[in-house]
C-alpha cells in the first residue's frame, strides 16, 4: 500500500505517489465515490466479551465500527457515535458547496478505510504575483475509527508544485476549520455549515493580501535558516552546533528555498514567501516515508509544521 492510501481517485495531474484512478472530469459525486473506491458502508456493532463461564456478554456503552464490505474492524466508539457514511459525506459536500460550483479533485481512503477525504476545487484563484498562482479548494476529512470529528477546511494549493497549505487559513478567528461531531444531529448541520463557509470564504481575500506582502519582504539564506529554527524544523545540539543529520536537512531545505519549484521565479526568489513555501514543499514532497506522508500532510505533524511556517511568516509582516 503506497503512501498509506487504500484507494483514491484524482483529476488531472498524477499524484506524487503514482497511485489512484485518473478521471478526465468528475461531474457528480456518484462518479467520484465509485472511482475512489468509497462505495462501502460502516456498521456500528456492540462490543462483546466472554465471561469466565464462556458466556457472550455485551460491553455496555462500547461499540466497534466495522467496514462492512471487508468485515474489518476500524475502531472503538461510544454509544452516541453516529457513523457518517461515505455516500452521506459526498451528499453533504454537494449540499454545502453546490454541485455546479465545485469540481471533485481527489477523494480516497487511508489505511484500511479508517480515514477518508474529499477535495473539491472551487471557482477562482489567488494571484500572489503575475507568475505565481494559488488555487482554492475545500477539503472534507472524516474518520471511521472515532479518532476525530468530521472536518471541513479551505485548502489553498500552489499550482506550480502542488504545495498544500491546508492549515493556513486557521490563523484567523473566523477562518478556523469546521468540526462536526459524529452524533445524531450531524445530518442537520448543512445549513449552518453553508453559512459558516460563506464567512470563511472571505478569508481568501486576506490570504491573498498577506501572501503578496510576503513576496515584498526579502530574506537571505542566514535569515531563512533562523526561520527554520524558530519553526522548530531544525534544532541545535547542547554545544550549539548542528548534528550531521541536521546539516543535511539544512542543505536540502536551502536548496528548496533557492531552487524549489516556483521559488526561482524572479518575483518570488529570496523572499519570505519563498521561505514559507520551501518548508511546505519539503513537508509535502520530501519529508517522511511513502508509508506515512499522505496521512501526515492531511492529519498529522506535516500539517502542524506548515501551520507554524505560515503563522511565523504572518508574524514577520
Amino acid at each position: 500500500m503506497v503512501a498509506n492510501v487504500d484507494k483514491m481517485m484524482y483529476v488531472g495531474k498524477e499524484p506524487w505517489h503514482g497511485e489512484g484512478t485518473r478521471l478526465e472530469n468528475v461531474a457528480t459525486s456518484a462518479d467520484a465515490i465509485v472511482a475512489a473506491g468509497l462505495d462501502w458502508n460502516v456498521d456500528k456493532r456492540q462490543v462483546q466479551y466472554l465471561s469466565a463461564d464462556g458466556e457472550s456478554k455485551n460491553y455496555k456503552g462500547k461499540f466497534v465500527t466495522v467496514r462492512a464490505d471487508r468485515e474489518i474492524p476500524l475502531g472503538i466508539v461510544g454509544h452516541i457515535y453516529r457513523p457518517l457514511q461515505n455516500k452521506e459525506a459526498f451528499s453533504f459536500f454537494d449540499a454545502v458547496v453546490g454541485t455546479k460550483e465545485a469540481m471533485y479533485h481527489t477523494a480516497g481512503s487511508l489505511g484500511k478505510g479508517e480515514k477518508v477525504w474529499i477535495l473539491a476545487q472551487l471557482p477562482g484563484s489567488i494571484q500572489v504575483t503575475h507568475e505565481d498562482k494559488v488555487e482554492k479548494y475545500l477539503l472534507l476529512a472524516n474518520s471511521h475509527d472515532g479518532s476525530s470529528a468530521v472536518e471541513m477546511m479551505f485548502t489553498p494549493i500552489r499550482v506550480v508544485c502542488q504545495n498544500t497549505l491546508n492549515m493556513a487559513l486557521n490563523s484567523y478567528e473566523q477562518g478556523k476549520k469546521i468540526r462536526m461531531r459524529h452524533t445524531i444531529s450531524l445530518g442537520q448541520k448543512v445549513l449552518d455549515v453553508r453559512e459558516q463557509l460563506g464567512i470563511i470564504n472571505n478569508q481568501y481575500n486576506m490570504f491573498e493580501e498577506l501572501s503578496q506582502k510576503m513576496v515584498g519582504i526579502q530574506q537571505n539564506q542566514k535569515e531563512f535558516i533562523a526561520y527554520l529554527e524558530q519553526i522548530g524544523v531544525i534544532t541545535k545540539e547542547e554545544d550549539e552546533t548542528y548534528s550531521k543529520q541536521t546539516e543535511q536537512k539544512i542543505e536540502d531545505m536551502v536548496y528548496l528555498y533557492e531552487h524549489g519549484k516556483g521559488n526561482d521565479m524572479k518575483t518570488v526568489a529570496g523572499t519570505l514567501w519563498a521561505s514559507m513555501n520551501a518548508v511546505v514543499e519539503y513537508t509535502d514532497h520530501v519529508r517522511g516515508t511513502d508509508g506515512n506522508r499522505t496521512k501526515s500532510i492531511l492529519y498529522g505533524s506535516g500539517a502542524g509544521i506548515k501551520q507554524k511556517a505560515w503563522d511565523l511568516a504572518v508574524a514577520k509582516l
